[in-house]
């Protein structure tokens, strides 16, 4: 099938550094071309890909801005992507964006919910799912979260278009194992310096079990005045015990998380996923997590890691988790998180939205393919950005973008 694959504009595809989203739609269009489909990949330029990319920004715009450049840029880049892959006449969209399409639509969508429950998201996926959008939460736990607060809204569960939960993907296989006698003696943070990760408490949990951190850290402008007035005094009370490495990527990444005898997940609020703690896993190294959001869906209690009611019992607990088997995390993020297992996940409920997109449509529907790409030869074409409907009575920044029809 031909599958249009819609990402952020905020940094390339796959992230050389700081990117959840990105790194998620990388390793879904990966596993999806590998299987033989046809994926056209809307991403800012530069993106690296196996599929068919369609630039939506001239470069990764990043997240050092005002909200209300941020929201220009994303209407800009999700216009762009929605036009086209209308034009090029796909069988789904799947919309890792919370962008809204004032045009006709020639296929149905599926998206993939990324983010925390809040009034605008709940009201907004409401709206979706009158057009007929459908959606994917990425844990059990996120998607209860939405359901309670639909009902509490409109007294129903369903007012939200829930068709599945389906965690985030890691390429496992790829991924360097780490067994027991490549670990160093030091627990790990990977994160954004953000309150909600708790680097904070990442830092006092590790003083308070006497254990080494290496803090890896993603400070974007927005986040410098918490750096500075409450991470930075404790980094400085704790120089002994903790290092700040920086934002990482690629081998040093890897390096960081295997070598960790544990992750500390610190994160405060209901995580919707947590992808570090399923790339910890991966890597083999096990995770000492409170126990909200999808961490119990991702942690085995006492075998991969530690779910824990507070910090002090994540202090305590750590030095445990610390001896846990490596083996055992890998074994568990092979069978959970596996990127090929997830994307087959995925084409299941592409195929139940075009069958009900097929049933619920009056128009003639042809597949390019079920099982792979279509056969026909393929042909360049151009569209001008000039000719694009004005968003919010403004055109986007003239260019041209390539896109491929049959």
């Amino acid at each position: 099938m031909h599958i249009a694959m819609i990402a952020p504009p905020w940094f390339p595809i796959p992230p050389p550094m700081y990117g959840g989203i990105e790194q998620v739609v990388f390793h879904l269009v990966e596993s999806l071309t590998s299987a033989g489909h046809q994926v056209t990949l809307f991403a800012p330029k530069g993106s690296e890909t196996s599929a068919d990319l369609v630039p939506t920004s001239d470069f990764a715009a990043g997240l050092d801005m005002k909200e209300t450049e941020k929201a220009f840029i994303n209407e800009a880049a999700g216009h762009r992507a929605y036009a086209i892959a209308t034009e090029l006449g796909v069988d789904i969209i799947h919309d890792h964006t919370d962008y809204v399409y004032a045009g006709r639509v020639s296929a149905p969508i599926i998206r993939t919910v990324h983010g925390p429950v809040t009034d605008e998201a709940v009201e907004r996926y409401r709206q979706m799912t009158r057009r007929g959008d459908r959606f994917i939460a990425i844990s059990r736990r996120q998607r209860q979260l939405f359901e309670q607060a639909a009902a509490i809204r409109w007294g129903l569960e369903s007012s939200i278009a829930f068709v599945g939960v389906i965690h985030n993907p890691i390429d496992v296989a790829r991924t360097p194992f780490y067994p027991a006698e490549a670990k160093e003696e030091y627990a790990a943070f990977v994160g954004r310096c953000h309150w909600e990760k708790g680097p904070d408490h990442a830092i006092e949990v590790a003083r308070d079990a006497g254990v080494r951190l290496k803090l890896a850290m993603r400070v974007s402008k927005p986040e410098k005045l918490y750096f500075s007035n409450v991470v930075k005094p404790l980094l400085e009370a704790n120089s002994g015990l903790v290092e700040f490495v920086g934002e990482l990527g690629g081998l040093q990444r890897d390096e960081l998380y295997g070598k960790a005898r544990a992750l500390i997940f610190s994160s405060i609020w209901e995580e919707p996923f947590g992808l570090t703690m399923a790339e910890a896993l991966a890597h083999g190294t096990p995770v000492a997590a409170l126990r909200r959001g999808a961490a119990p869906e991702i942690v085995d209690d006492g075998v991969t890691g530690a779910l824990c009611e507070d910090y002090a019992g994540m202090a305590a607990a750590l030095p445990r988790v610390m001896t846990m088997d490596p083996a055992a995390c890998r074994s568990a993020a092979m069978a959970r998180f596996d990127r090929d297992s997830i994307v087959h996940q995925y084409i299941g409920q592409y195929r139940l939205a075009i069958n009900a997109w097929v049933a619920n449509t009056s128009r003639p529907y042809t597949l390019s393919a079920l099982s792979g790409p279509p056969a026909q030869e393929l042909k360049i074409v151009t569209f001008s950005l000039d000719d694009d409907v004005p968003i919010n009575g403004r055109k986007p920044s003239p260019g041209t973008v390539i896109g491929r029809v049959k």
